[in-house]
């Protein structure tokens, strides 16, 4: 087994330039205790496609047909799973991405074709200043708040998705699972490496995945299909693949690649763009980030105070093997699945019955045990332990529901912690520059707590970062707290 880094949070800058209009505005409509909109913008899309060989009218047959050899290609559109093709604006790919990974999942598990819109994700995350007066949003909620908009400008990743859709149904759903599968003929990356047949197989069970792309490299119509090949690992889009074919051919790109086999991918540019809106990736190229997300209407409600993950803790034996300057390439993935836990928790006052806790790993594998205590750190109600195959945010589901008023939830894992962070000034990018943003998280006393020994920390103490020793780290050194860690509690 080839030893490798642990995976650190994902951050990617996932914006692009589109020729195009957005493809709606979000509405107005109740609002709840929390001051999201529970009720989405209803999405004027196209049927998806039924099937992948409809994409490609202007394709030379004579040169190529796709999907002739079922042993060397497969398509979920074939199988029932294609989700519309949108049209974004000048950004927000990374929520177009999300939700056609969401609706083939959905597709694939339940038959449904899902209604959620992207844009009314992006309107979670973003509030900017008002376009006719220029008035600012005051900062009541946990969101970011660049000084210029629109919202649909700015780059974002799959846990801002999550954060805005952990605890906050959209038309009924919340996420189940938002996983990073790894990388793809990336070097050196902190994610595990893919083989072409474990990506394929990743799709095969979940259905359409993402990838983290350059846009506007390498492109080009060749004999009617229109193609990418670039090699380098710059990235500045995300996209869809949703099939592959082993034997598309080497000399239909740009530049030719060094053998046949590409991945299908879907876009965001609406069907006037490439092959109705697809194009084929060259198996030459690199990937530096797959990933997907899930959700579900199984559960009724969900709170969270630590939605946004934007901190990692360091359990102290790992803070050793790496240093000060946290240098994760001097330890292993054996050697940090087998560091000490983080151990956090949250209390909550809430009736209702527990059906999961979500939360989030930061590695494979990595070993985890939830605990829900009765009160305040009271006796013990229910415990789940285990490891999943994939980074990402996880739900658990408990085996059979669980009754609470006020309870405590502790999350225990190896290595490393995720939190929320703290309040700050920021930069966000669009594809053309960087904006001034805030960043708002908010905490309070008394409701989140980090262990330090036997010790329950307030997350609010002064004394944490010190406590943690992590106050003399060069790339702490601002840290003032954590902020609430990244919990979710799912009620049935």
């Amino acid at each position: 087994m080839n030893t490798r880094k642990f995976c650190r949070k994902i951050v990617c800058t996932l914006v692009l330039l589109s020729m195009i209009t957005s493809l709606g505005v979000t509405g107005c409509s109740k609002k709840n205790a929390a001051g999201v909109d529970p009720v989405g913008t209803p999405e004027t899309t196209k049927a998806p496609a039924r099937q992948g060989a409809d994409l490609f009218p202007g394709g030379d047959k004579d040169y190529f047909v796709p999907f002739q050899d079922p042993n060397h290609s497969y398509c979920t559109i074939n199988d029932g799973l294609g989700t519309p093709v949108r049209q974004q604006g000048a950004g927000g790919c990374y929520s177009y991405a999300a939700v056609s990974s969401m609706q083939s999942n959905y597709l694939k598990k339940h038959g449904e074709l899902i209604d959620i819109n992207p844009i009314d994700l992006i309107n979670r995350i973003y509030s900017v200043p008002d376009t006719k007066t220029g008035e600012k949003p005051e900062y009541n909620e946990e969101k970011i708040y660049p000084e210029v908009g629109p919202a649909t400008d700015f780059g974002g990743d799959i846990s801002r998705i999550n954060a805005v859709l952990c605890a906050d149904p959209l038309n009924g759903y919340l996420v189940e699972e938002a996983n990073i599968f790894g990388c793809y003929n990336y070097p050196g990356s902190d994610f595990q490496s893919l083989t072409e047949d474990e990506i394929k197989a990743v799709i095969r069970e979940y259905g359409a995945i993402d990838m983290t792309v350059s846009y506007n490299k390498g492109c080009k119509t060749v004999h009617g299909y229109h193609t990418q090949n670039y090699q380098n690992t710059d990235t500045n889009h995300v996209a869809t693949i949703v099939g592959w074919d082993d034997d598309f051919p080497a000399d239909c790109f740009v530049t030719p690649a060094s053998r046949n086999g590409a991945w299908l991918v879907q876009n965001s540019f609406g069907e006037i763009w490439g092959n109705k809106g697809y194009y084929w990736v060259s198996y030459d190229m690199s990937i530096p980030t797959l990933c997907n997300c899930s959700v579900t209407k199984e559960y009724s409600s969900a709170i969270s105070y630590g939605r946004f993950y934007d901190r990692s803790i360091y359990s102290s034996d790992l803070m050793e093997k790496m240093g000060k300057e946290l240098d994760s390439g001097k330890v292993s993935l054996e050697e940090f699945l087998a560091c000490s836990d983080v151990v956090t928790a949250s209390v909550y006052e809430k009736k209702g019955k527990i059906g999961a806790i979500g939360f989030w790993t930061s590695a494979q594998n990595q070993p985890y045990t939830i605990e829900i205590l009765d009160g305040e750190f009271g006796e013990v109600l229910a415990t789940r332990s285990g490891s999943f195959k994939y980074a990402g945010y996880h739900t658990v589901a408990l085996d059979e529901p669980l009754s609470v008023k006020k309870f405590t939830v502790v999350v225990k894992t190896a290595g490393q912690g995720c939190f929320e962070g703290e309040s700050r000034e920021i930069r966000v990018s669009t594809i053309f520059a960087k904006h001034p943003a805030h960043y708002e998280a908010k905490t309070e006393p008394g409701r989140s707590f980090v262990q330090v020994g036997t010790e329950w920390v307030d997350v609010t103490d002064p004394t944490l970062m010190s406590k943690l020793g992590l106050s003399d780290v060069p790339a702490m050194a601002d840290y003032t707290t954590t902020g609430d860690p990244c919990i979710t509690v799912l009620f049935k």
